[in-house]
């Protein structure tokens, strides 16, 4: 090379780490602090006046503390003014990244020293919280006055969020899994395999100083689960998840070899820096080509090895990625390092710690105290973000390179290359499907929340489906440790929530299933339901709002159930609305209670419903229960029958209709005087005001409910269907649109050409009961 190719070479002259453990949250340092601490390190590391010679500061993407701009206030926390400062975007792999490009602005005479840092706080945050300190730290930012970084949310599609496959912890085990099922491992010898290079990585942070957790625990330990070590995605306990829950900070300085030398850095102290490679994945998980495997991964590792020389053997360290097992798993299926090389110098975002985007400035300090020592001659850094997104690779030695540092890393074009076809992805879907690979999300007790699978349709194209935790049989398919569910056949429907569901087996109709939370009994063309949970004052969750929903889907479906009466169990209630112990439980457990979308009972957002519905309420009717009642066309009250919307009592609202439907059912001031007080209204007020049709004894409710829809029967159902449904669209205009309107509403056009039209008048003309056949 020539001198001044010489001279501009990029070589890395210090490093700097900093990990702060306070006994006392309040005494913790924020994270420019810490990054403050890691520079002043690397200085004290270089031997030399180093800070105030940086032209170039990158600073990694920060999550722990939000600033406007923290770049700019470390440069003034540290004095310095470089020419260049940049807060840098998200990813783990951003710190390989920002180097290799400062590497490149050196190498073209653009800079002479510059310097990455990174750095996280979580940990202190989360203590401070817990335990009600105000950190005495540089005032939060607002959100919309925050720095605004590249990959802060990761490109995601509708049905995943849909599904609640959002996070990393969520994303990477359906990698995992279908890298197992490839390899033909069961999920057993699988589990195994990561533990035990978990404990590989376990071991080099036992021996770090600057790790979070030294006590290298076993393979045994880290892939057993226990109440320290709880399941958090299948098939990851707590022990094979990045720990961000650390204050650590690092940072490399880069500097022109002529620079280094003339500041008096001795020639054992430098770095040299090979070259590298980098591509990404499409951003969108779903859009990937296959689980098992990451090709923008395989061009860049290859890429890496072709700069050591052709052979991965070449390579006397290594630093693989290692948020999940499966990152370095199929880093080392592709590399084929030779045998006795760790896959980590630092000890991996589990043991050493995970700062969130920085981890990789401390695995390249320590690559580069491996290098300086003589422990190795030549080390790979491998870097990803992302989930399995972004790859970029650097080749380290503590030996100069043969030739310039190449300025094109991009192997973006191989990897294309070596893509497969990626499916269609299906945002909506009901039919037949097969696993191409799942896992299991748990809760913080242990608990499962629900499975997610990742599926084929009998054409090819991929859907991502929810298991739900109450369908034993499909979640004890996912969690079978002998056997991998891939290419296991089920069926997806969409359940009353909305979501698409996938169980395992043949289609299972729903319809002959045991009712739990309610009875259904069909007396002629009458269906009558009875909400059956008086333990709990008929109040309503999650399971028994769908049960509801899924009996009134039956009901608008069947042609010869023409009116629907709908009471509860026992004399007590009718329905006290909301469940709310199992809210509470569930948001204990940090969750949340989904409501069906036709709403309370499958009957409070069902708009589309002609046929009537009688309410032979019993007893309390509170907040949803009352919400359910005025969903009903009719409302037959027993005396000891109580009314009240008290949601404003416990700081909630009625927005189950019951703030819409009241006003209009019994006029504005008297709705107002029951919503703003949240008052109890008796059966015989309720009469009076305008909502109940009827106040009978409570041992004649369901007798007097049977004459109400005896009554209703006796006329056409396709007229009365045609009656309710002009009666409510009509409430929506004015009068006289809803004169032109009302011929041309569905059930009106039923109407007119069904065969109750002509049978009417022929009836009557005849001196005849009608037949009726609601068609």
């Amino acid at each position: 090379m020539a001198d001044a190719a010489i001279d501009r070479t990029p070589v890395i002259i210090a490093v700097g780490e900093f990990v702060d453990r306070p006994a006392d949250p309040a005494l913790a340092q924020e994270p420019v602090a810490l990054m403050a601490e890691a520079l002043h390190a690397a200085e004290a590391d270089a031997g030399v006046p180093l800070l105030a010679a940086i032209d170039s500061l990158d600073l990694v993407g920060q999550v722990s503390w939000r600033y406007r701009d923290p770049v700019g206030l470390l440069c003034e926390r540290l004095g310095i003014r470089p020419a260049r400062a940049a807060n840098a975007s998200m990813g783990g792999e951003t710190p390989v990244r920002l180097l290799h490009q400062a590497a490149l602005r050196i190498s073209n005479g653009e800079s002479q020293v510059a310097a990455v840092v990174g750095g996280e706080a979580l940990n202190a945050v989360s203590k401070a919280r817990k335990a009600k300190v105000k950190l005495a730290w540089t005032d939060l930012a607002p959100r919309d006055e925050t720095v605004k970084l590249d990959f802060e949310t990761l490109p995601m599609s509708r049905s995943a969020k849909k599904a609640g496959a959002t996070d990393p912890v969520h994303i990477y085990p359906l990698y995992e899994n279908a890298l197992q099922a490839a390899k033909g491992l069961s999920p057993a010898q699988g589990t195994r395999e990561s533990a035990a290079l978990w404990a590989r990585y376990a071991a080099v942070a036992a021996d770090n100083p600057c790790a979070w957790i030294r006590t290298a625990p076993s393979a045994e330990e880290i892939g057993t689960p226990s109440e320290t070590n709880r399941m958090v995605s299948l098939p990851y306990p707590k022990l094979m998840v990045a720990n961000p829950n650390v204050n650590q900070a690092a940072t490399v300085i880069v500097a022109s070899l002529a620079w280094a030398r003339a500041a008096g850095i001795a020639e054992d102290r430098l770095v040299y820096i090979h070259g590298g490679a980098a591509a990404s994945e499409p951003g969108d998980y779903l859009m990937r080509d296959r689980y098992d495997h990451s090709t923008a991964q395989q061009a860049v590792l290859e890429r890496a090895v072709e700069l050591a020389g052709g052979d991965a053997e070449a390579f006397d360290l290594a630093e693989l990625y290692s948020c999940f097992p499966v990152v370095p798993k199929m880093a080392m299926d592709t590399l084929g390092l030779r045998n006795g090389v760790e896959p980590t110098v630092a000890g991996g975002l589990t043991f050493f710690g995970g700062p969130l985007n920085n981890y990789m400035t401390h695995g390249m300090c320590a690559m580069v105290r491996k290098l300086r020592s003589g422990q190795g001659r030549l080390g790979l850094v491998y870097g990803q973000g992302g989930v399995v997104s972004k790859h970029h690779a650097l080749v380290l030695s503590a030996a100069p390179a043969s030739q310039p540092l190449g300025t094109d890393y991009s192997v973006q074009d191989r990897a294309d290359a070596l893509r497969g076809p990626v499916p269609e992805l299906l945002e909506e879907y009901s039919g037949p499907a097969e696993i191409e690979t799942f896992t299991v999300l748990y809760g913080p007790r242990g608990h499962v929340r629900h499975g997610i699978v990742i599926a084929r349709n009998p054409q090819g194209a991929r859907l991502i489906a929810r298991v739900r935790s109450d369908d034993a049989e499909s979640i004890a398919l996912l969690c079978d440790c002998d056997r991998s569910p891939i290419g296991a056949r089920g069926h997806v429907r969409v359940d009353a929530f909305g979501d698409i569901v996938w169980e395992s087996g043949a289609l299972r109709d729903r319809t002959s299933l045991p009712r739990k939370f309610c009875t259904v009994e069909r007396e002629g063309n009458v269906t009558i339901v009875t909400i059956n949970r008086p333990e709990s004052m008929n109040s309503l969750h999650p399971f028994a709002n769908e049960e509801l929903s899924e009996v009134f889907d039956e009901f608008q479906a069947d042609p010869d159930q023409w009116v629907a009466i709908l009471t509860g169990a026992g004399d007590r209630a009718f329905s006290s609305g909301n469940d709310l112990k199992f809210t509470a439980a569930a948001m204990a457990r940090g969750e949340q209670s989904p409501m069906p979308k036709k709403g309370f009972a499958g009957l409070t957002a069902r708009w589309d419903l002609s046929k009537p519905v009688i309410a032979a309420v019993n007893g309390v009717a509170m907040g949803g229960g009352f919400e359910i009642a005025l969903a009903c066309d009719l409302i037959i009250a027993s005396r000891n029958a109580v009314f009240a919307l008290p949601e404003p009592k416990v700081g909630l609202a009625a927005l189950a209709g019951g703030l819409l439907r009241l006003p209009r059912q019994i006029g504005l001031k008297q709705a107002m005087g029951m919503i703003l007080t949240g008052r109890h209204v008796s059966a015989d007020e309720g009469q009076s005001l305008g909502f109940v049709n009827e106040v009978v004894e409570q041992s004649e409710l369901l007798a007097a409910a049977r004459r109400w829809a005896d009554a209703i029967c006796a006329c056409s159902p396709m007229s009365v269907r045609a009656s309710k449904e002009a009666v409510l669209l009509g409430l929506e205009e004015d009068l006289q649109a809803a004169s032109r309107s009302q011929t041309r509403y569905p059930a009106m056009g039923a109407l007119f050409r069904s065969d109750d039209i002509r049978e009417g008048p022929l009836a009557f003309a005849q001196k005849r009961a009608p037949q009726w056949k609601g068609r």
